[in-house]
């Protein structure tokens, strides 16, 4: 999996990669968990457009710290290169890979604000997470965790296997459904 090296990252980069981390079935729309300071969260892209929440900054694309754009085919992961820029990593899944299913669980017990379709995940110690939902998350949901897909390879050289590289793939609720992608965010503020 190359890395890539970019001199900026913007909206219109990161909508560019959509086609590459998205099944047919994804109505056009992947999710994308941002690092930055001051903001951990989640938006949807879509062709045209990434959601934020709707309480959220305007975006500063020179401080993000980290940028996962995620599907069922793949992830998009970007982070700033030590000498400037940006440098990327496409991960395209496939079912004749081998990997290992693994599911990290979310800070978040308490929805504790909703303004549809957005809801704010947290913890009595403070910590919050705010994504969009098409349905209602209930407690028994909670917490959310994130599907990753760990690539298992095997190494010729050692004669070893191990893992590889990681991709996120899913939002997914503590029974292991998925959540569902917003269909259409375009009326939010």
């Amino acid at each position: 999996m190359p890395n890539t090296k970019h001199a900026e990252l913007s909206e219109e980069l990161v909508r560019q990669h959509l086609c590459y981390v998205i099944d047919i079935n994804d109505k056009n729309a992947a999710w994308i968990l941002l690092q930055e300071p001051g903001f951990i969260g989640f938006g949807v892209v879509y062709q045209d457009k990434i959601f934020w929440p709707w309480h959220a900054e305007p975006l500063d694309w020179t401080r993000i710290r980290d940028l996962r754009l995620f599907g069922k085919k793949g992830e998009w992961h970007v982070w700033p290169h030590w000498n400037g820029g940006w440098k990327s990593r496409l991960l395209k899944l496939d079912d004749r890979q081998d990997h290992l299913t693994e599911y990290h669980v979310l800070w978040g017990t308490e929805v504790k604000c909703k303004e549809f379709p957005w809801i704010k995940l947290s913890e009595e110690r403070g910590t919050e997470i705010w994504l969009p939902l098409q349905g209602q998350v209930k407690k028994k949901d909670l917490p959310l965790r994130l599907k990753l897909k760990q690539i298992v390879d095997y190494d010729p050289d050692y004669y070893l296997a191990g893992i590889t590289d990681a991709a996120l793939v899913e939002l997914v609720c503590k029974s292991g459904n998925p959540l569902p992608l917003p269909t259409d965010l375009s009326s939010c503020p």
